[in-house]
């Protein structure tokens, strides 16, 4: 067997609304929060973006890429795919880690601070563990 891709998922609560929120935040650090603009500025800049795209087949989606060689893909029912495709089975646990790493220490903590001014998150997703 040999392993050629690493997927790392997560889920949060979301709909079509706030799936319009985030691409406007990863294509120009927009928002129409009250958010400090220099947070916004850092976790977009942390985010190491390259080419995003806003897809509609089925459902809607945001796609970007990262200068790590990670994809990540956002649906509207708030699904979070990332991938990396340039794995090495002599790296593999590595190329996992980075993975991970990056959902948890990048994607996640900028999320959390664009939706920070929104309704709280249902009793029963507060205690979810991450990856």
């Amino acid at each position: 067997m040999k392993i050629t891709n690493v997927y790392v998922g997560g889920w949060f609560q979301r709909t079509m609304l706030q799936l319009t929120e985030i691409y406007d935040f990863l294509r120009e650090c927009k928002t129409k929060l009250n958010l400090e603009q220099d947070k916004l500025n850092e976790y977009r800049k942390n985010l190491e973006i390259g080419k995003i795209d806003y897809y509609v087949s089925g459902e809607e989606y945001i796609e970007f890429t990262t200068s790590l060689d990670i994809k990540v893909k956002i649906f509207e029912d708030g699904l979070i795919v990332l991938n990396n495709q340039k794995v090495s089975e002599d790296t593999l646990f590595a190329d996992i880690n980075r993975v991970a790493d990056y959902y948890e220490n990048k994607l996640s903590p900028a999320f959390n601070y664009l939706f920070s001014l929104g309704a709280p998150v249902p009793k029963e997703l507060a205690h979810i563990e991450t990856v």
